[in-house]
């Protein structure tokens, strides 16, 4: 744990210091690194704890003139040429090693599941996340982990959704508005506004940067059909890399083109399918069949691209990878919008009404709660 490292030795070249810590874990350190990340007050604000000092006018060749561990193994001071002098908690290099090491986000690792896998669904009271922090904290610890939630019993009444959402995040304002209703309506403009089926897909994927997390409240579910679904689009991605490793890389790689174009908005966005983070983990998946433009990749890419989504959409539609489940009134279905890919059942309108109430939030402001609610809890 970082909280018990310790240091038990260095060695410093003209380019890093190394250092060994009580775990046998060794890393090494630029000098200019160790410079710039001084956290004493002359360095970074000691209220906003953003830095000051210019990195760019430090020495870029920069190297300490003393470097001591302390009798305890807990810090690391260093003393620079100009006198200045730095001190590091060896807890917080671990934390921030970066040579051979997997930096922590402080945020809990995606574990992808299939129908089978999933002992059951993940769910919390409304309560719980209405009257306490801890419940906000389960619920945010869930999507990041599962990518989805189910909240139970919240008043099936219009404007209680919002409620929810901002326990987690400020609402995300779209095209369709702060929020929306989910029902047939007479002269939709989207697809999910219609009773037929939905195929698993993210939502808004013609935006530069789609919602996050949706939250879809049952307010009605009188109508037969209409069953949910839900898909980890990160473990059908896994499953692609494995079964047809050409497709993975080919939806890496070939950006698609998505629209969304009514009488007000033309909205669109080129993207990959598939997008992975500087780590090279999952991070971001964009599919919806309906909402994909004319395509307009290059001649020679575009039978790969085809062959790539037609073998990803085969995966995503396999049984075993589909949750299907009916909400009742109450029920708020949570989802990480570009990780699980939703959908649903056809229902038959004339036999009575389904509608649902629905809203989104960023992930930014739910994974910072995530990391503010977990450091606290180590206090």
């Amino acid at each position: 744990m970082h909280d018990q490292a310790s240091l038990t030795s260095f060695s410093a070249n003209e380019v890093a210091l190394s250092i060994e810590f009580n775990s046998g874990f060794t890393s090494r350190f630029h000098w200019l690194w160790l410079r710039e990340n001084c956290v004493c007050n002359k360095c970074h604000h000691p209220q906003t704890w953003e830095r000051t000092v210019d990195t760019f006018l430090l020495d870029r060749d920069i190297r300490a003139k003393q470097i001591e561990i302390s009798s305890s193994g807990e810090m690391l001071n260093l003393v620079w040429p100009d006198g200045h002098i730095t001190a590091y908690m060896a807890s917080w290099l671990l934390q921030h090693a970066y040579d051979n090491h997997d930096v922590n986000d402080g945020l809990p690792d995606a574990v992808v599941w299939t129908k089978e896998s999933l002992p059951e669904k993940p769910s919390i009271d409304a309560a719980e996340v209405m009257e306490t922090e801890a419940g906000v904290s389960t619920l945010i610890y869930q999507l990041k982990e599962v990518g989805f939630s189910i909240v139970k019993n919240l008043p099936p009444e219009i404007g209680m959704v919002e409620k929810l959402a901002q326990r987690v995040g400020y609402l995300r304002d779209t095209h369709f508005g702060i929020d929306f209703t989910v029902e047939s309506k007479p002269q939709p403009n989207n697809v999910a506004y219609t009773s037929i089926e939905l195929k698993a897909h993210t939502d808004l994927p013609n935006l530069e940067t789609p919602p996050g997390i949706q939250f879809l409240h049952c307010l009605l579910a009188d109508a037969t059909g209409g069953e949910s679904l839900l898909v980890d689009g990160f473990a059908a991605v896994q499953l692609l890399c494995q079964e047809n490793p050409s497709a993975y890389e080919d939806l890496l790689r070939i950006p698609v083109n998505f629209r969304f174009v009514d009488k007000e908005w033309d909205l669109r966005w080129n993207s990959p399918t598939i997008r992975l983070d500087q780590k090279g983990r999952l991070e971001e998946i964009r599919y919806h069949n309906a909402l994909t433009a004319t395509r307009e990749t290059g001649f020679d890419d575009m039978t790969k691209l085809y062959d790539g989504l037609r073998a990803f959409t085969q995966i995503l539609r396999r049984k075993e990878l589909e949750l299907k489940f009916k909400l009742e009134p109450g029920d708020v279905m949570v989802f990480h919008n570009r990780r699980v890919l939703h959908g649903r059942a056809e229902f038959d309108p004339n036999s009575g009404s389904r509608k649902l109430r629905g809203c989104y939030v960023d992930c930014d402001q739910a994974w910072s709660k995530l990391r503010v609610s977990q450091a606290m809890n180590k206090l």
